[in-house]
């Protein structure tokens, strides 16, 4: 039995453990490799566009006409849709369905634009920022953070069905608040969780105290069922179903 000195987790990590100790153990012990889906390449790809599309305009103007932000996102997006061929080939879709998720996730970039120019949205000042914080032995990549004077919104994009602010979100929410707290000493006023599948404006999770003490809690108590690597310590509460997530070692 090997004890971790300080195993060093993330949002998704403590998410893992809380859906399935052994999903836990085999994704971030045994380092089993997660199976692609069309879900995981899809969500990847309008990460990297909007990160890209922030990142190439720091100061686009209000004033720009919607024609031309949707033409760079799709552009961005098709390059890296491209880019990903040969993982979408190997996902063994048929051609149809690969088609429903490009135009869906084309969708979601045409929702983004019509809402960023609408509320005249500056380039944030931190995108894919990644915070390490070896104080709270946390990692995490927090997708967008606007500051303004005092003023923090931290946004976590969403490429997911169904609109809807579940358990996970609030977690990741809630470590992603202490995260940027722990290293810029600034509290959020809100994490804004944008489901790109919605044309309406992001779902606003509020920022106190309570939820960062609640965090803090939540790394203590992971940290403490995951100091060994003993395979009993982590048992499986799926039902065998995460043993399907993963490729045959």
């Amino acid at each position: 039995m090997i004890r971790i000195k300080k195993r060093i987790l993330s949002p998704t990590a403590i998410n893992t453990y809380l859906s399935c100790p052994q999903k836990f153990y085999l994704r971030y012990i045994k380092k089993f490799r997660t199976k692609p889906s069309i879900h995981l390449i899809r969500g990847q790809i309008v990460h990297k566009t909007l990160h890209e599309f922030h990142k190439n305009n720091p100061g686009v103007s209000p004033t720009t006409p919607i024609g031309q932000i949707r033409r760079q996102l799709l552009k961005i997006f098709n390059r890296q849709w491209d880019a990903a061929e040969d993982r979408l080939n190997y996902l063994g879709l048929t051609n149809e369905q690969i088609d429903f998720y490009h135009d869906d996730s084309e969708l979601m970039l045409l929702n983004f634009s019509h809402w960023f120019l609408k509320n005249n949205m500056p380039a944030p000042d931190l995108t894919e920022a990644r915070i390490m914080s070896r104080n709270l032995g946390l990692l995490g990549i927090i997708d967008a953070v606007f500051e303004k004077s005092d003023k923090v919104i931290l946004v976590d994009y969403k490429t997911s069905k169904h609109a809807k602010i579940t358990d996970d979100t609030l977690r990741q929410a809630a470590l992603y608040c202490l995260l940027y707290h722990d290293r810029f000493k600034k509290i959020p006023e809100a994490v804004w969780i944008h489901f790109l599948k919605e044309p309406g404006d992001p779902m606003p999770i509020g920022v106190d105290e309570p939820l960062l003490n609640y965090a803090k809690i939540l790394i203590e108590s992971i940290r403490k069922k995951t100091l060994f690597d003993n395979k009993a310590d982590y048992p499986c509460t799926c039902g065998g179903y995460c043993t399907r997530d993963f490729m045959k070692p």
